[in-house]
């Protein structure tokens, strides 16, 4: 509940913060100010060490998705953001150590995904981030890249911070997804991954 509650603020301040809708440096930094009290609760939280349950996983991993997410907002108010590539990395780590099932909630794994995807500069974890991404969104049967941008858009996204961004990644995904659809078993797949993508092949 924590990270819903943040989560739903998140969302009713970026529909209602003009500062990302037009150019005006003194709207946007005053309007801004929104931005530290609401990374500064993401920062505290920490869903895991209440346990590894199921819920505690998804909430951390949704707690790092909106801080990278909140990220590129906080670069275009003129501020250094949290290191995102340590983000990236953490979510990475968290999600090939924890095997959970995502079940409803897969658009928001698609969500985080891409973020941590975009935010990271190192291009191997970038590599493994779009390959989970890939993996999920076959499994979502998912099968050209606008189905995705709207699933992640469904979440909440906002086009002047984000417009083009999907090019980082996109051929890359799609890529993947059309080998992952022309062979049965993923070697490479993380464990996780490899196991509910399985699943979701026998169902």
């Amino acid at each position: 509940m924590d990270w819903i509650n943040i989560f739903d603020d998140v969302v009713q301040l970026i529909s209602l913060d003009k500062a990302f809708n037009d150019e005006q440096l003194a709207l946007a930094i005053t309007s801004g100010s929104w931005m530290e009290p609401t990374l500064w609760r993401l920062l505290t939280m920490r869903p895991l060490q209440q346990g590894t349950d199921r819920e505690h996983v998804i909430e951390e991993v949704c707690r790092l998705g909106t801080l990278l997410y909140l990220s590129a907002h906080w670069r275009i108010l003129g501020f250094g953001p949290v290191w995102t590539v340590v983000v990236s990395r953490n979510l990475m780590l968290i999600l090939m150590k924890h095997m959970i099932e995502w079940k409803e909630l897969k658009p928001l794994l698609v969500w985080v995904l891409y973020f941590a995807a975009i935010e990271t500069s190192d291009l191997a974890e970038r590599s493994q981030l779009v390959f989970m991404m890939a993996v999920v969104t076959g499994g979502m049967q998912l099968s050209d890249w606008d189905s995705i941008m709207d699933v992640i858009k469904s979440v909440v996204w906002n086009e002047r911070v984000f417009a083009g961004t999907d090019e980082l990644i996109k051929e890359e995904v799609m890529a993947i997804s059309l080998q992952n659809a022309m062979r049965p078993v993923l070697v490479e797949t993380p464990p996780g991954f490899l196991e509910e993508f399985t699943f979701e092949q026998e169902d």
